[in-house]
């Protein structure tokens, strides 16, 4: 399977500290590819949102060169033991934020969305409203804003329409470091064709519609590395010059040359 990955990040043009964190990793392994990626938004609202983005996506890159590399080597990777790792995982850097911050008496916190790409398979834990998009003949989106406004949308109180503009799609229901309980969502599936995957903060889809995304990333576009980084870069400078007054982070992952069959490890 050959993976393409890039990324671009941006403070924008209104805040003087990017508070996103990302990690993006792809690491050979014989006769397959591993993408691992890590995208971080510190809430803004919040004391050193910058501090508790980057302690998390550090915490979840040790974790891959460390634990799961464990894990590949004694064949241990199923969908089940990466949640319980990833919840294990969470758990302890929001455990660590909270006491920093009733240490120095402020409040620090951030969203998290994670994407690992192994063996054909494809696992999500995600946290917040960062989100994850999976393209392939369409766009759908993987993950659920944890946010009042994405709340009710799921209740059916309000429509997506209205939660689109709502104000409070960017109040957060839970966060690492500053929720006492988190409740990650996790998603797993199988790639059974060219795929594109985007990881981004929400400062990237607010002033973007899926169709835009789309057609920005369709893998069948995407012919080489250039041409994701170039996807990455100018769509997030189309929603910084449409307005976007938050940072802006994504990363593109596109998956080609599929085997028709492919392996669910369970």
């Amino acid at each position: 399977m050959q993976i393409m990955a890039s990324y671009y990040t941006d403070v924008g043009s209104v805040k003087k500290t990017n508070q996103d964190s990302l990690c993006l990793k792809i690491v050979n392994l014989p006769n397959d590819r591993v993408a691992f990626a890590v995208v971080c938004d510190g809430m803004g609202g919040l004391e050193r949102g910058e501090l508790a983005s980057k302690e998390v996506v550090l915490a979840l890159e040790r974790w891959f060169f460390d634990d799961f590399a464990r894990m590949v080597s004694k064949g241990m990777v199923t969908e089940n033991q990466l949640y319980i790792e990833w919840e294990r995982e969470v758990a302890l850097v929001n455990q660590k934020l909270m006491e920093y911050g009733n240490k120095h008496g402020i409040q620090l916190g951030t969203t998290l969305t994670v994407l690992l790409v192994f063996r054909r398979n494809y696992y999500i834990c995600h946290i917040g409203d960062s989100r994850l998009y999976k393209i392939t003949k369409q766009i759908t989106l993987m993950t659920e804003d944890h946010t009042v406004a994405g709340h009710e949308l799921r209740m059916g109180l309000i429509t997506a329409e209205q939660a689109k503009n709502n104000p409070r799609r960017n109040m957060l229901v839970q966060c690492v470091g500053a929720s006492a309980v988190i409740e990650p969502q996790m998603v797993a599936g199988v790639i059974t064709e060219e795929t594109t995957f985007i990881l981004c903060s929400d400062g990237f889809v607010h002033c973007l519609s899926a169709h835009e995304m789309y057609e920005s990333f369709k893998p069948e576009l995407l012919k080489n590395k250039d041409d994701v980084t170039d996807a990455c870069e100018i769509l997030s400078r189309l929603v910084i010059e449409r307005g976007e007054q938050d940072n802006v982070t994504v990363i593109g992952i596109v998956l080609k040359d599929i085997e028709s069959k492919c392996i669910l490890v369970g």
